[in-house]
Formats: C-alpha cells, sequence, structure tokens
C-alpha cells in the first residue's frame, strides 16, 4: 500500500486509558518494594528513594552535596573503581536531591544485576565522601553560583521563593558562597547518616525483568543497614510576603518576572482541573499567554504558567523575561489575561484544542516504563489512588467552560499575589 501523503491521517480523540498494574512487595520490616514490570528490552531501573531533600536539611547545600558526593567513592574503591566497575557491564548509577527526597537509581541490563547491585550498594552504604573530591565539588558549585548570580532569572527565582513560602522555609534554601565554603566533611557525613542509611523511604523497579529478579533484590537489601524512614512528616506552613519587589539590576536589557501565588496540592480534588485550566493560560505554546505576549505583540521569547506541587507547599506562578522598554506593558497584558480568564467564558473550540493536546502529551509521558515509573512515584509520594491517571481522560472529557471559569475566579484572582522583577529601573 501506497502512503499518499496529501491526506491527513485519522484523528482519534482519547477517551481512556490504562495504567499498567504494579507489585508491591516487602523487603523487611515494612520497607516496601514496587515492581512495575513493563517494556520490551531487557533494561531495568532500580531506584531508592530517601528522606533526605531540601526539607531535612540543617544548613545550606547539606541535601545537595550529600547526594552528589555518593559517587566519589568507598572505604575499597575510589570514584574511578566504581565508574570502571560498573561500566564493564554496561551500567551506571546516579543521585539527585530535590525539594522533598533524594533518589538513587542504578540502571543496568537484567542479566547483570547481580553482578552490578552489590556495586551500587557499596556506593550508598559505605560512602566516605573524600577530602579531595569534596574540594573540588564545592570549588566547581561556587564557580556555578557566580555565573548564576549574574542572571536575572535566577535572581528573581530565589527571591520569588523567599517571598512566596518565607526565608527560613525549605524550598526557599538557595546556596551561597559563604554556604558552599562552610560545607566540610562531617556535616555530609551526619546528613548521610540520618537521612541516608537511616532514612530509606521506598525501593522502585522498572524495565522487563524476570520474577527472580525481586527476590534477588530483596536478598541482597536485608544484609544493608538501611532501616525505614521513621520521621514525623513535617508540617511547615508557607509565610507569603505578597505584593510587588523589584530588584535593581541597572547592567540589564531585559527584566526577569515572576507572578504568583500559593496553590493546591496533586492530592487536592480539583488539581487535575486546575492542570487543564492552567494549560490553556500559559502551559503549552499555544497557551494564551503565549499568543498574546509572544505572537501579537512580541514583546517575549517565551512566557509561560506552571502549577509546581510539593509536599508541603505548591505555587501557581507566570515566568517570563520581558525586555525592559517594553515591561509595562508586558505587565498590564499579564493582568489582562488573568482577569479575563476569570470574566469571560472560554470558547469551546478553545477547550477542545488544549484538551486533544494534553491527551497526548499525557499519553506520551506514559511511554516506557522508565516514565511509567516516574508516574507511579507521583502516585506514591502522594499516597493517590490507582485510578488517579485513568481518571485523568474522564475529567478532562468534561471539563466545560462555566467550570473552567469558577476555577479561574477561585485560583486564578489577584489576591495573595507575589510579584518578583529584577532588571533596570
Amino acid at each position: 500500500m501506497i502512503l499518499d501523503r496529501n491526506i491527513a491521517p485519522a484523528f482519534h480523540a482519547v477517551k481512556s486509558l490504562n495504567f499498567p498494574d504494579y507489585h508491591t512487595y516487602e523487603v523487611r520490616d515494612g520497607l516496601l518494594l514496587y515492581g512495575l514490570n513493563a517494556g520490551t528490552q531487557e533494561v531495568i531501573r532500580l531506584d531508592l528513594i530517601f528522606n533526605a531533600g531540601l526539607i531535612k536539611q540543617i544548613s545550606l547545600a547539606q541535601s545537595a552535596f550529600t547526594a552528589s558526593m555518593l559517587s566519589e567513592g568507598t572505604s575499597h574503591k575510589s570514584a574511578k573503581d566504581l565508574a570502571e566497575a560498573l561500566d564493564y557491564y554496561g551500567s551506571y548509577f546516579q543521585t539527585r536531591n530535590n525539594a522533598d527526597d533524594a533518589v538513587a537509581t542504578l540502571y543496568c541490563l537484567e542479566k547483570h544485576l547481580s553482578k552490578c547491585l552489590p556495586l551500587f550498594i557499596e556506593a550508598l552504604t559505605d560512602s566516605i565522601f573524600p577530602e579531595k573530591e569534596l574540594q573540588i565539588q564545592k570549588k566547581n558549585s561556587i564557580q556555578k553560583l557566580m555565573v548564576n548570580e549574574k542572571k536575572n532569572s535566577y535572581l528573581c527565582k530565589k527571591s520569588y521563593y523567599a517571598n512566596m513560602y518565607g526565608k527560613e522555609h525549605p524550598y526557599s534554601s538557595f546556596s551561597t558562597k559563604e554556604s558552599i565554603e562552610a560545607v566540610n566533611r562531617e556535616s555530609l557525613q551526619s546528613f548521610y547518616s540520618s537521612n541516608y542509611i537511616l532514612g530509606l523511604k521506598y525501593l522502585m523497579i522498572s524495565g522487563k525483568y524476570k520474577d527472580e529478579i525481586i527476590n534477588q533484590i530483596i536478598e541482597e537489601m536485608r544484609s544493608t543497614p538501611f532501616q525505614l524512614d521513621s520521621s514525623e512528616n513535617l508540617d511547615i506552613q508557607g509565610k507569603s510576603n505578597q505584593g510587588k519587589h523589584f530588584i535593581e539590576k541597572n547592567d540589564s536589557v531585559q527584566s526577569a518576572i515572576r507572578i504568583g501565588k500559593q496553590s493546591i496540592s496533586r492530592s487536592h480534588p480539583e488539581f487535575r482541573k486546575l492542570q487543564f485550566l492552567n494549560l490553556i493560560f500559559g502551559g503549552y505554546f499555544g497557551s494564551r499567554l503565549m499568543k498574546n505576549i509572544r505572537e501579537d505583540k512580541g514583546l517575549t521569547y517565551g512566557i509561560y504558567s506552571v502549577i509546581e506541587p510539593n509536599l508541603i507547599g505548591s505555587s501557581w506562578y507566570i515566568d517570563s523575561d520581558i525586555n525592559t522598554k517594553n515591561r509595562s506593558l508586558g505587565l498590564e497584558e499579564i493582568y489582562k489575561e488573568m482577569a479575563k480568564i476569570r470574566e469571560e467564558l472560554i470558547p469551546e473550540a478553545e477547550i477542545e484544542t488544549a484538551r486533544n493536546y494534553y491527551l497526548g502529551s499525557f499519553l506520551r509521558s506514559l511511554d516506557g516504563p522508565f516514565s511509567l515509573a516516574d508516574r507511579l512515584k507521583i502516585l506514591i509520594d502522594y499516597k493517590l489512588p490507582n485510578t488517579y491517571y485513568p481518571e485523568f481522560v474522564e475529567i478532562l472529557n468534561s471539563l466545560g467552560a462555566k467550570e473552567l471559569q469558577e476555577l479561574a475566579q477561585k485560583y486564578f484572582s489577584e489576591q495573595n499575589i507575589v510579584e518578583v522583577i529584577v532588571g533596570k529601573k
């Protein structure tokens, strides 16, 4: 059959989706391993999730440096030895921290897990935080920070979080040159002991694997010193410094702008509806903010809005860089769009276009076992039901203009707004 490229492919509306089944295994003493067996290639990803994010650090930079130093060597192997040993099997591991937790991830072929897993466990349970490597990382971090502090966008982001949640809130934890210089092995080892060795939350395996792989992981983990995290959940209330905040930077041609307010968590019943409303407003290239401020008026190369949900606080914000001479007009148009979406019903054609885009992009985000694992982590972290994603399609298909307007009036008002601008007066 010859493909006729003059004829567009048939369009099929998304009516439902299935999130694959996953299984839960107990390793020991309440420590759980989540298994998501999917994919076509015998490649697996093993995640260990620790209660070691910004919300747990006592001093600035502690969480980030601890995570980055876990691959720098053990009492028996240097960083080079570890990397070469894993590389021999076509495997590697990485660690990363974020606001709420830290994740150590091993990628390897299923058939080589028996060789790679002990190396991975050794790196995580016998990290020695060598002084030489620490000094190199500190030097590199200071250089990166010095570059960032010259960027309006970084200064705007830093000020936004400080004013949104309060300077003492964990989500406002931005490192300084002094805090990086103050990082030492003792503080990292203390954080490591408390929040890694004694702070393991759960494990997750994804990819294509045989049943014996689960037994292998459980057997290996039972002999480790890891303890299930038993710390109490934090209940830290953000204290917004609402209003307009301006940081003068007279050598700037562009002004960085961030406007936002505290919002709702993923576990809130209206969160998925608000996500869709945000998409229409500023969440994709065809959004209202992009069409008006970028396409129609040419005031910026890009502008977007986003809902940023976290475990102990969430915010919704608009972010852009606008030429200083056009800044006043840009701000005026942003607030006009906020008022318009509150006051006027969204045309059905606009809703339908956004809905089709959102459902299509959501389906793409579920392509592959590791992408599915990222979605599963959200379900676990926020204690969401297994029906959370399948219900997503039904919710989007049922949303109408009136309900969207009511959401806009509730969540996109100008009350309690934090506005931060960095640029030339």
